[in-house]
């Protein structure tokens, strides 16, 4: 689908970037193939086209080296979130190649084949300095493959709740970002004949799930995402999934 969209676009005067989120849409709510974002890459070579990486969830993630170590695929820019600047304001980022970003440029005097870029906190030097110091402090600790070990642990215990109790739900992990599929709803297709007829109730459901996990004392991101951290010791993860049990306990097997 992909190739066939660059091939019309070079009719009309080309592609100028492909923008991909390098796990899959929505965090990895639809995961991509492991070999996805190499065959995008040679796709976007082909045909002379930027491959832009959104880091924002994934940046320090999946490692120091984010989803373009964890996938050894290099694209030419990538956007990264608050994390970047430690949480500050001016919470973000994007990098690149050389040769792209000497294209930036800010300020009035800014002339030639650029492209402008600022705001109002653009390069605050408080956020920076924040910034800077916090990744260093993710890499002396070894942050990421302590939030990755955390998320593994969750996975392994839904994984294990979800059997027990014999419910039909989905959950996997990129790291520290943790997946529980119980409804279905954001995998719907909008090719589906009932499509409108499932959306309503799915998400209701989600909601549903998601309000009862809160009253057990764990929040999720729509019911449906789980993000863990360093902080998250076996003790804290053995409590969530204690809280993830009282849930699933209260639902009717498959």
């Amino acid at each position: 689908m992909l190739r066939a969209t660059l091939t019309a676009n070079a009719q009309a005067g080309g592609t100028a970037a492909v923008i991909v989120e390098p796990v899959g849409p929505e965090s990895g709510s639809h995961p991509v193939a492991a070999d996805f974002n190499a065959a995008v890459r040679d796709l976007c070579d082909e045909f002379a086209a930027l491959l832009v990486f959104d880091e924002v969830v994934t940046g320090f993630r999946l490692g120091m080296g984010g989803a373009q170590g964890y996938f050894g695929v290099a694209p030419d820019l990538t956007v990264f979130g608050k994390c970047v600047a430690g949480g500050y304001p001016g919470a973000g980022g994007v990098g690149g190649r050389e040769e792209v970003m000497a294209t930036f440029a800010g300020g009035l005097t800014a002339a030639g084949a650029r492209a402008l870029t600022g705001g109002t906190l653009s390069a605050s030097p408080l956020s920076c300095t924040a910034g800077y110091h916090a990744i260093v402090e993710m890499d002396r600790t070894g942050a990421p493959a302590k939030a990755g070990r955390a998320g593994d642990r969750l996975r392994a215990g839904l994984q294990a709740l979800i059997d027990r109790h014999s419910l039909p739900y989905v959950t996997y992990n990129f790291g520290s970002i943790v997946h529980l599929h119980t409804s279905g709803v954001l995998h719907l297709d909008l090719a589906d004949p009932g499509f409108f007829d499932q959306l309503g109730p799915r998400k209701d459901m989600l909601g549903q799930m998601s309000m009862a996990f809160a009253a057990e004392g764990v929040i999720t991101l729509a019911g449906s995402r789980i993000y863990t951290s360093m902080a998250d010791t076996d003790d804290i993860i053995d409590d969530a999934l204690a809280a993830f049990g009282r849930v699933f306990a209260q639902i009717p097997a498959a």
